[in-house]
Parts: structure tokens; sequence; C-alpha cells
């Protein structure tokens, strides 16, 4: 027969295994969640700085080819401009959501801007549609910066 003494004893050594089960498994997934929730912030800041500097350089390169440098041989250069600018296109539209309403009017602006300089005149509408771009990106940018921040500081990522 187990002693009162000994049963008090057990009872609370088992307590104690429990506590310190428990205080590791909760250890065990919160780390694992902050570890997803760093990922996905990382990785979604990434994004926005990338687009950032996608669509800046989009911007740059559709005035650029309207109005290239001469080059030394006195012609201007501009295929390859076309292509970085083209390329810069479809990485714009490879970064957007193609369900989203927001993202598909960047997307809109971005492929009727390559239209309009087809024209090969720099243009008022094409310099709105420029400016439309980059007003509508800095928002849309802005809205996902405020998601990162409200998401890692609930810690839930949707």
């Amino acid at each position: 027969m187990i002693d009162p003494k000994d049963k008090i004893a057990l009872a609370g050594i088992i307590a104690t295994f429990l506590v310190a089960l428990s205080n590791l498994l909760y250890s065990i997934f919160n780390n694992r969640r902050a570890a997803y929730i760093n990922t996905v912030t990382t990785s979604r800041l990434k994004w926005i700085d990338s687009l950032r500097d996608k669509v800046a350089a989009f911007i740059a390169v559709s005035v650029r080819v309207l109005n290239p440098e001469i080059t030394s041989t006195g012609k201007p250069d501009i295929s390859e401009l076309l292509q970085e600018r083209d390329t810069l296109m479809h990485q714009i539209i490879l970064h957007l959501n193609p369900h989203d309403v927001e993202d598909q009017s960047i997307q809109k602006y971005v492929e009727q801007s390559v239209l309009l300089a087809s024209s090969g005149v720099y243009t008022p509408e094409l310099q709105k549609l420029l400016s439309d771009l980059r007003n509508a990106t800095q928002t849309y940018l802005k809205k996902e910066w405020t998601r990162v921040k409200r998401e890692s500081k609930a810690g839930e990522v949707r």
C-alpha cells in the first residue's frame, strides 16, 4: 500500500509533468505559427518592394522609349528599351492577382500605356496614364503595407 505522503508526491510529479508537457506543446505551436507569420510577412515585403521597383522602372523606360538618347552611331537605339519595357510589363502583370479589381486596374494602366506609346509620341494622354499608373500603384502598395502591419501585429495571415 502507498503511503499518503507518497500519493501526494506522486500527484505533484504527475501535475508537474502535465504542466511541463502542455507548456512544451504550446511553445512548439506558437513558434511554428510565428515562423510562418514572419515568413509570409517577409515575402510580402519583398513583393511590395519588387512591384514598386518594377512600376517605377516601367514608367521611366516608357518615357525613355519615346525620348531615346542618340548613340555613338548617331541613331537612337530603342530596341533594348522596348525589350526592357515589355519585360517589365509582363513582370508587373505577373505580380498581380488576376481576380482582384485593384490589381486589374493597374494591369489595365500598364497595357494601355504600351498601346499609347506605340504611336511614338509622348502625348499628354500618355503622361496622364503613366501618372495614374503611379498613383494607383502607390495607393495599392499603401493598402498592402497596412495589411502586412495589421497581420504581423494580430498574428494572423489570410
